[in-house]
């Protein structure tokens, strides 16, 4: 009988924030089902040596998460078998399946968030993710790994489709499956005294309407566009765009100046998750124009807070993920997710966005997806 996880999560320095709520998550999910849970993860040693030098300090990571790593994974595992106990592993994130091959593979399974950066290694194109001769290596070693994968969730079918097509190893029984992520039950609409006093801080949105984006700065998650419709809306409505999440890039910044917008962006840098929270609660839409996701984890989030949601027009945000519950336009285009945010201002049409929103997000029940993950554990291969 399976008594103990333990959670292989991600090199510290590397600030995925978003996986790092994932782990938080499982942890918390694993712990409800009555197993005793644990979290491991590279150190960082060789990295400090760096001394903040871009030049050294990629390569000595590479260290700490491809050599040190494996070592603590075999010691681990070595200890756990002479000592009799029942253990299982969860890989958090597929860009650590290259520590499967240190583990025992049918006690072991992955969750697999999108395979974009696989695809870019591969010369895919329309990943909106770019590949250095490096970065080309690491991602075949991925691939590798996790084709020899013989437990797997994928968060859509989505992407599981896309892995499937990538696979270099279709000989080899698996289990491979798409377990849907989850929304934290934190993920509920902030009063409207709460909102009040977790916004204070940010006195530029008092008495503001307000657009919302969630999510990086990178090229695929297509801020361009909103700074865009930003610039097309500006005086037709007197509200402000926030992006909250990593700080704008300098070609972004310029652009703001060029198209003299800049008192009508706010940006919010690494909110909390009250701050998320509440802001999902207050604003007028939630704005998602991303080119390519596995998933797109704000738009159910911004549902279950009560915002009406805008996103691409593409898989898996258009139906497996949105459902009917967002409106959808074409990621190129900033005039029709515009058209589209013009149909929310409508106060009846927004309500039923609304309710719409709130039933779609319980399709992502968060005690259903764990309960779906220790099946997969407990499936024998």
């Amino acid at each position: 009988m399976i008594k103990e996880i333990i959670l292989v999560g991600n090199y510290a320095p590397d600030k995925q924030y978003s996986m790092q709520i994932f782990e938080i998550l499982m942890a918390e999910g694993y712990r409800k089902s009555k197993f005793n849970v644990s979290t491991i993860r590279p150190d960082e040693i060789f990295r400090k040596l760096a001394f903040n030098k871009n030049s050294l300090i990629k390569w000595l990571a590479y260290i700490d998460k491809f050599v040190l790593f494996p070592v603590k994974l075999l010691l681990l595992r070595f200890t756990n078998l002479i000592l009799f106990k029942s253990v299982n592993y969860h890989i958090c994130d597929h860009s650590n399946a290259f520590y499967l091959y240190f583990l025992p593979k049918n006690k072991t399974i992955i969750t697999c968030h999108d395979v974009l950066a696989i695809r870019a290694g591969l010369g895919f194109s329309g990943t909106y993710c770019h590949a250095t001769k490096s970065g080309q290596v690491l991602q075949k070693i991925i691939l590798n790994a996790l084709s020899g994968a013989r437990k797997l969730a994928t968060v859509s079918d989505f992407t599981l489709n896309q892995l499937i097509e990538i696979d270099n190893k279709p000989g080899i029984t698996k289990n491979w499956i798409t377990i849907h992520n989850a929304i934290s039950e934190k993920f509920a609409p902030s009063s409207e005294d709460e909102v009040h006093k977790i916004l204070d801080k940010f006195q530029q949105l008092k008495n503001k309407e307000i657009i919302l984006h969630v999510g990086s700065d990178l090229e695929r998650k297509n801020r361009k566009l909103l700074i865009y419709m930003i610039s097309e809306l500006q005086h037709d409505w007197d509200g402000l765009l926030v992006l909250a999440g990593e700080p704008l890039n300098s070609e972004l910044l310029d652009l703001i100046q060029e198209l003299k917008v800049s008192d009508r962006i706010i940006q919010i840098h690494n909110p909390t998750n009250n701050e998320i929270i509440a802001l999902y609660s207050i604003c007028q839409a939630m704005i998602f124009p991303s080119y390519s996701e596995g998933f797109g984890w704000p738009i159910i989030e911004a549902q279950a807070c009560g915002a009406p949601v805008i996103t691409s027009n593409k898989a898996p945000m258009m139906n497996e993920v949105g459902g009917n519950a967002a409106l959808y336009a074409d990621p190129d285009n900033p005039s029709s997710f515009l058209d589209q945010f013009q149909k929310i201002r409508n106060k009846r049409f927004r309500n039923e966005i609304v309710i719409k929103g709130y039933e779609n997000a319980k399709r992502f029940d968060f005690n259903n997806t764990v309960n779906q993950y220790v099946q997969l554990i407990k499936n024998e291969v």
